[in-house]
């Protein structure tokens, strides 16, 4: 019986951060859509590779650039690209990017999204799951001994 109340305390916990996940990249999503669409020249490109153990390795391009922001600001930033198109004859096309309307200084590369997508997915799967160990452990706690 105890172990019930513990049980469903603890699913309710899981389901309260699954919604705060989902709600946090909602409200996160909103303000990205409305950022300045804007463009970029790309300044570097760095390969990053990170080993996972057993798992094998990844290997990302990061991406330098710079960009006169709506204020008429030089800013410089980073940020992942989304894929590797790059034309062969060796020119660099400009970058699209996102900017801060009310801070031309943040910027984000457009496409890259900042894994909201993933982020609310993670959150209804989490909250899901929690909300099910609550309603397991309301049952137990409920049950006649």
């Amino acid at each position: 019986m105890f172990f019930g109340w513990i049980f469903a305390g603890m699913g309710l916990l899981f389901a309260g951060i699954g919604v705060w996940i989902v709600v946090w990249s909602i409200i996160s999503r909103q303000r990205l859509s409305s950022w300045t669409p804007w463009q970029a020249t790309i300044r570097e490109v760095e390969t990053r590779t990170t080993s996972s153990g057993d798992h094998g390795s990844r290997t990302r391009l990061i991406a330098h650039y710079e960009y006169r922001g709506p204020d008429g600001g030089t800013y410089a930033s980073s940020g992942t690209l989304p894929d590797r198109r790059f034309r062969l004859d060796g020119t660099v096309p400009p970058l699209d990017i996102v900017v801060n309307p009310l801070d031309p200084s943040k910027s984000m590369i457009a496409g890259s999204g900042g894994g909201t997508g993933c982020a609310i997915v993670f959150g209804i799967i989490f909250g899901g799951m929690g909300l099910l160990s609550a309603c397991v452990g309301l049952g137990l706690a409920r049950a006649p001994m």
